[in-house]
């Protein structure tokens, strides 16, 4: 199986956007006991034809992915792509589209996303303020992507080349906008990569597999089996229902 793993926060709150540094672990162990080989999101999609590959994602930015993932990953021999909301390093998740249900946790300063990077994560781009693109018009939204842009480019040296839409919301207009800025942009879809070509990908978006819903072990132990696949396939299909 090729597929990218979205993560938020790595605690022992058990909420909906949580694994813990166990279930970290256990997931990236799993992995590669099934044969699959973990690498950066740039290499897997760059690599279209690889088989059996799995990238490591995490978004928006909480303290807790460089206090509990980044040991955990860096025990593992792991690396992940963070995908930051800038407006809010060194504060928290308190943007105003947040839900109510959502837990509010500090996000990362700039001297631990400087940490990642330098232990060789790639940091790259989910907006300044972390809004719904849909309900922006075109300038707002060039100016949600160019404020991260060029903040991620001020601080670290490089421009970001890749965007995850913030809660994975976008539309045509939206997803043409990004695909003028960057190379990819991340959905929220629940699939694996497999049989989608890197044309395909650039142009509609890529999935990712949302890792609340495969925490337990037996969950990590059929990783891309096909009883694994079958389940993903209704959980997507779930998902599909409930935004219809």
């Amino acid at each position: 199986m090729r597929a990218i793993l979205t993560f938020h926060s790595v605690d022992q709150t058990d909420s909906v956007l949580s694994v813990t540094p166990a279930q970290l672990r256990s997931l990236v162990r799993s992995v590669r006991a099934r044969g699959h080989e973990v690498v950066s999101l740039r290499a897997l999609l760059e690599s279209p034809t690889s088989s059996n590959r799995v990238a490591l994602t995490f978004d928006d930015g909480f303290q807790t992915v460089h206090e509990r993932a980044l040991p955990v990953l860096r025990d593992e021999g792991a690396t992940a792509t963070l995908f930051l909301t800038t407006g809010h390093v060194g504060g928290s998740n308190d943007w105003p589209t947040q839900p109510d249900w959502a837990p509010r946790w500090p996000m990362l300063g700039w001297d631990q996303v400087e940490d990642l990077a330098a232990a060789g994560w790639e940091i790259q781009a989910h907006t300044a303020t972390h809004p719904d693109l849909r309900a922006l018009s075109d300038e707002a939204i060039r100016v949600e992507m160019e404020g991260a842009d060029a903040l991620i480019e001020e601080r670290l040296g490089r421009r970001p080349d890749h965007f995850a839409y913030p809660y994975g919301y976008f539309n045509e207009r939206v997803q043409e906008l990004a695909n003028d800025r960057y190379a990819w942009s991340m959905t929220t879809e629940m699939s694996p990569l497999d049989g989608r070509g890197e044309d395909e990908l650039r142009a509609d978006g890529v999935p990712r597999l949302d890792t609340y819903y495969i925490r337990t072990p037996r969950a990590h132990r059929g990783f891309g089996g096909l009883g694994f696949r079958a389940w993903v396939t209704g959980r997507a299909a779930i998902r599909r229902l409930r935004s219809a």
